[in-house]
């Protein structure tokens, strides 16, 4: 009778322990969230940015790009179509950055001009429900890996480190699609066409599983190699964007392209048209634009050059058997 209940009590007392153990973990848990988030520089999470905006006063560059159905739309410096896979990375970079420490909760202005906040050279804002959160950035720190930050409206300045300024230091470049054919398919293509300057011209259709070649002769194609090239061209992106909109397309050497590659695909009347100009030497690329688009862009040297020695290696290699 005594063992039973001396066996009771120590199951009670260990089942009270359990409790205040459970309570103070709990409790413990609820502190390091809270210290977490005092040291997060913003409040809120990437999906509830609707829009952002950078302003590079000493680049003299305005970038502002806003959340639309399905993705994101650069609406400043220019209207394009925004890189879903950059903004996102860029935002979680900034949202999810920290604070290093609180230097100042109050600043005199000349400690403001020494810390580069006076006269800032960067801002950003970014807006999530109804409000807009403004950040000042100044000058990096003198070890170089600190750079200093203010609310705009608020007198504290905050210590974070420099990557959060030098990511903030994006061109439009950064932040935009940068796909050469947009909902391009490979898959289903039904006719691929291409033609160089000076060396003919390849001509390749697919119907209902079958590839044939119809120039320069008649043969079977090989539908591994001809995906393989067209992926090329789905894979590959925009080095740089040379020209928005062309008055004349001969300084690019595209009045007469070294090369053009025209593809129909499955269930679309209108093709997708790569043409390919002149040498960019500087960017080591080459002019090129489609029919989809205005603008002159340039392509990758390595890219050209490969669509340029594969365009006669697409064959069956058993197709002379």
């Amino acid at each position: 009778m005594n063992f039973t209940k001396k066996t009771l009590f120590w199951v009670i007392v260990l089942i009270t322990l359990s409790g205040v153990f459970f309570f103070f973990d709990k409790k413990e848990e609820a502190i390091k969230q809270l210290k977490e988030a005092e040291l997060k520089l913003l409040p809120f999470a990437v999906k509830d940015v609707s829009e952002f905006w950078i302003n590079n006063i000493k680049e003299n560059l305005q970038i502002k790009v806003l959340r639309e159905q399905g993705g994101w739309r650069l609406v400043q410096p220019l209207d394009a179509k925004g890189d879903v896979k950059a903004i996102e990375k860029f935002l979680t970079n900034i949202v999810t950055a920290r604070k290093d420490a609180v230097l100042f909760t109050q600043v005199e202005p000349a400690k403001l001009a020494e810390l580069g906040l006076a006269a800032p050279g960067i801002e950003m804002g970014l807006k999530a429900g109804n409000s807009e959160t403004v950040i000042v950035f100044g000058e990096r720190g003198p070890t170089h890996n600190i750079a200093y930050v203010m609310f705009k409206g608020r007198p504290e300045v905050y210590r974070v480190h420099s990557d959060l300024r030098q990511e903030v230091g994006q061109n439009a470049y950064a932040l935009r699609d940068k796909v050469i054919l947009p909902d391009f398919d490979p898959v289903k293509m039904r006719r691929l066409e291409i033609v160089r300057k000076g060396a003919g011209r390849v001509v390749i259709e697919q119907n209902q599983g079958k590839w044939n070649m119809l120039e320069p002769a008649i043969a079977r194609a090989s539908q591994a190699k001809v995906l393989e090239y067209l992926y090329g061209i789905k894979n590959g992106e925009i080095k740089a964007f040379a020209d928005e909109n062309p008055a004349d397309l001969a300084p690019y050497g595209l009045a007469e392209p070294m090369m053009q590659l025209t593809v129909y695909l499955e269930q679309k009347e209108t093709p997708y048209i790569l043409t390919i100009g002149g040498k960019d030497r500087a960017n080591r690329a080459y002019f090129a634009r489609t029919n989809q688009v205005k603008k002159v862009f340039d392509l990758e040297e390595d890219l050209v050059n490969t669509l340029i020695l594969n365009m006669d290696k697409l064959l069956d290699e058993g197709a002379g058997a």
